[in-house]
């Protein structure tokens, strides 16, 4: 199973009894931090989960009559919320995919441990995807081979194809706010169902018992879900304007969404403050988008802990060559 690794069944066992093993909240809980954890190292796989749940990019069928829930319903009056949020949308529409094969990406993580002193900052560092194959690499990764000492980029990059999705997976998902609504969702809970049944069948080899059917317990909502899914995709750089704009109508019909205009990101710059507490778990997620042009900056988790891990895009270009100079982009 290619998007649920040893990382997420460690915090499932951490969470299980001697007996029985974790139920859909901790599942759910350790997927996010699982998803968190891919932002933060440039392993995306927002369409990979789902390829390997089974569900093909840009073949979920959403049904024409979808309910409300789906985010059909007519506005007739929009809050300040939403009026944001539409602004955003028709900002990210008006602005054009750069060209270029290779986005190169310049980044920053930060992990603030609740008093524990323990802080971690990781970065800058250079990322370049390959939005033809779903390829990358992380520059600081590369052993010195140069002559005068200086890292030389690879002639091909180095990461295994598809672990980012590609452009023409991208492209593949609904736009339409109800279609892109229930993409997601169906997604989400795809990665649950799957998630789930790998941790029985480890729990099953650790000698644990398996109940029948899942526990009962809190499980997260389809608003949670949605919500998670959407935040994560806007963090992808080579979103088209259509899908990007999309995913601002489809957070702007998504009940418990905050949104605070005259924000700043980490590095001080202007942006609008988009976020939402977890039901079950009680984990905030933020993203920060430039208001200009609807672009992410920054995103966020803010855990009940008060442990905080921010990851911020400090510069974004797109290029049809490999960059000479990895440090420089």
């Amino acid at each position: 199973m290619r998007d649920i690794d040893d990382d997420v069944m460690s915090q499932l066992m951490i969470q299980s009894t001697a007996d029985l093993f974790a139920g859909p909240a901790a599942t759910a809980e350790a997927l996010r931090r699982h998803r968190q954890r891919r932002l933060r190292t440039r392993v995306l796989g927002v369409t990979g989960v789902a390829a390997a749940a089974g569900l093909a990019v840009g073949t979920l069928a959403i049904p024409s009559g979808a309910a409300s829930s789906a985010g059909t319903t007519h506005i007739a009056q929009l809050t300040a919320a939403q009026q944001t949020l539409y602004g955003l949308s028709a900002a990210a529409a008006s602005f054009d995919r750069p060209a270029g094969r290779y986005v190169v990406m310049t980044e920053k993580s930060i992990d603030i441990a609740n008093g524990s002193g323990n802080d971690d900052e990781v970065g800058p560092k250079t990322d370049v995807i390959d939005t033809l194959t779903g390829g990358g690499v992380t520059y600081q990764d590369i052993k010195v081979t140069g002559a005068n000492g200086d890292p030389q980029p690879p002639a091909v990059l180095q990461a295994a194809k598809g672990t980012s999705p590609t452009t023409r997976q991208l492209d593949a998902m609904p736009t339409s706010p109800a279609g892109l609504r229930g993409f997601l969702l169906a997604q989400a809970k795809q990665q649950l169902t799957q998630a789930y049944a790998w941790e029985a069948q480890q729990a099953k080899k650790a000698g644990k018992k398996i109940p029948a059917k899942l526990p009962t317990g809190p499980t997260p909502t389809d608003n949670d879900l949605v919500f998670e899914q959407a935040a994560g995709l806007l963090w992808e750089p080579n979103l088209s304007p259509a899908l990007r704009a999309a995913l601002y109508k489809v957070l702007a019909d998504t009940p418990g969404v905050q949104v605070k205009t005259g924000a700043r990101d980490s590095s001080g710059r202007a942006a609008v403050e988009i976020s939402r507490t977890d039901q079950v778990a009680k984990a905030k997620v933020e993203t920060f988008e430039n208001p200009k042009t609807g672009a992410t900056l920054e995103s966020a988790w803010v855990e009940p802990s008060g442990e905080l891990l921010e990851d911020l895009y400090l510069s974004i270009t797109y290029t049809n060559q490999i960059p000479a100079n990895p440090y420089r982009g």
